[in-house]
């Protein structure tokens, strides 16, 4: 009756709705598991008793943290979640993020004909409450909670915020993007809007979180590591935003990653990196080693001998990438069914196997190639049987890059620091360069393309000559000269000798 959308016994019994309310600390699971139902149901249908809803908040966050039933916890988890996911943003106008003055509603008149809340609804402690159970000793209560935390922040922050860059295309304007940046990574700009103060205490440390969960090892939790490699690619920075929004979106988060206090979430995103890295060299070797093998003449002393070598590479491969997930750890004979999947891995027929994991086995790969390699590797292992489809889709995963940092996001980077240099912003000039900095600190391969070196050369030449003195006193204070050197010097490395000295 609380919760109806016609009533409003809530409002007129205050005394009755609070003692209600204690109801979900009841000792009965059963009844817990109704009131965390009808807390949820209370926030969809009375969104607009903004009073009443901020006392429903605080209950459901007690039970995300108190109660002892880990049936009640994930039920209240998947439940909050999927409601705050599926919430409207109605109440942040398309001003809301540039009119200093711009505030949500609090209107007490109940939306009409509507009844999925609004995203202002959910208290920022009621979701700080989700994220305590990112830490639960419970694998799935942790999946969960990271999972709907990290699909809320794409929807209600990260695409928020990028609305205008993605409505502009990748020619994009550069004000619009200068704009955008300096509202969400300058702490003075900040201040002046309320709308980036709220989201940012509700949504803005939710990337922090996800990295601390890279803590999670796959000695501990493969299931959450490959969950956290798929919302890092897939849900931070989906495929469906622009390279230019992906790159402003990558801007912004890594600026948000290296505030004081957050140091150790950057250093699981940069090890959770250095891990797909490294994969990617182990597989990249693997699959030569493999092609050597097969040159050898069939049966003689070489070909086993080169055989034995590739196998070796596998392993390393496997090392690196996802054990096998589902088996039971009571199995003693696990180790030997690795054995038995790098195996029937190693000897398939297919050789069109490895030409596929060959594309991915380069950090600047196509979106598309690491789509074919999810469609076809599945298809092309269904013969090695179902752990052996498992791994491999796994390694494919692991291997490929993402939409939160590929050749295509760094490219734009590049781009976009020239044009802020251009634009006289040596502020959001550094922004981007860093997160090149920061990305081929892993992947040197994303900043030696043809047209992001070019691009890189031609900028330090224009820094290094073509500036006012006023310009040379702010990229001193930025350090431009140095990043764009530093990014030269390392994507250089990872180039063929002859590739770099044509490059001058």
């Amino acid at each position: 009756l609380f919760a109806a959308r016609s009533s409003n016994i809530a409002v007129k019994f205050r005394i009755c709705f609070s003692q209600w309310l204690r109801r979900s600390a009841d000792t009965e699971q059963k009844i817990r598991e109704t009131m965390v139902k009808g807390l949820v149901s209370f926030l969809t249908n009375k969104s607009h008793e903004t009073d009443l809803c901020q006392d429903v908040n605080e209950s459901l966050a007690t039970i995300l943290t108190k109660d002892p039933s880990l049936d009640v916890r994930l039920l209240a988890i998947r439940q909050v979640c999927e409601l705050a996911h599926n919430a409207t943003n109605d109440a942040i106008s398309d001003t809301a993020a540039t009119t200093p003055s711009a505030t949500t509603s609090n209107t007490t008149t109940p939306p009409s004909r509507t009844y999925t809340p609004d995203i202002s609804v959910f208290s920022a402690e009621l979701l700080l409450a989700v994220a305590n159970r990112v830490s639960s000793k419970n694998k799935i209560e942790r999946r969960d909670a990271i999972t709907g935390l990290a699909q809320i922040f794409h929807k209600h922050y990260i695409r928020k915020i990028l609305r205008h860059v993605q409505d502009g295309g990748d020619d994009c304007d550069i004000e619009v993007i200068l704009r955008v940046l300096h509202e969400h990574c300058s702490e003075e700009q900040i201040k002046k809007y309320k709308f980036v103060v709220e989201a940012e205490e509700k949504f803005g440390w939710i990337p922090q979180k996800v990295f601390e969960c890279v803590y999670f090892s796959d000695a501990t939790d493969p299931e959450l590591r490959n969950r956290i490699y798929q919302i890092v690619d897939d849900v931070l920075l989906d495929g469906g935003l622009t390279a230019t929004s992906r790159a402003v979106g990558l801007a912004i988060i890594l600026h948000g990653l290296k505030k004081k206090g957050k140091e150790n979430a950057f250093k699981w995103m940069c090890a959770l990196f250095s891990q797909r890295s490294q994969l990617q060299r182990a597989l990249g070797l693997y699959l030569d080693a493999r092609v050597k093998a097969k040159g050898c003449e069939a049966g003689s002393a070489e070909a086993f001998t080169a055989d034995a070598e590739a196998m070796e590479k596998l392993e390393v491969v496997a090392s690196l990438s996802s054990p096998l997930v589902g088996i039971s750890s009571s199995n003693s004979d696990s180790s030997a069914d690795m054995s038995s999947v790098l195996k029937r891995f190693h000897t398939a027929k297919d050789k069109h196997i490895f030409r596929i994991l060959s594309t991915i086995a380069s950090p600047t790969h196509s979106p598309s190639a690491r789509k074919r390699a999810f469609d076809e590797l599945p298809k092309r292992t269904k013969g090695m049987g179902a752990v052996s489809v498992a791994w491999t889709k796994a390694l494919a995963r692991r291997c490929s890059m993402g939409a939160f940092v590929n050749f295509e996001s760094i490219e734009h980077c590049i781009i976009l620091a020239q044009e802020s240099f251009e634009a006289n912003d040596c502020k959001v000039s550094s922004l981007f360069l860093t997160c090149v900095k920061t990305m081929i600190a892993s992947f040197p391969a994303l900043a030696a393309t043809k047209e992001s070196f070019k691009n890189l050369v031609e900028f330090l030449e224009v820094v290094r000559t073509d500036v006012t003195p006023e310009a040379k006193k702010e990229l001193e204070e930025y350090g431009i000269v140095t990043l764009i050197s530093d990014i030269l010097a390392k994507s250089a490395s990872s180039m063929p000798a002859s590739d770099v000295g044509g490059k001058g």
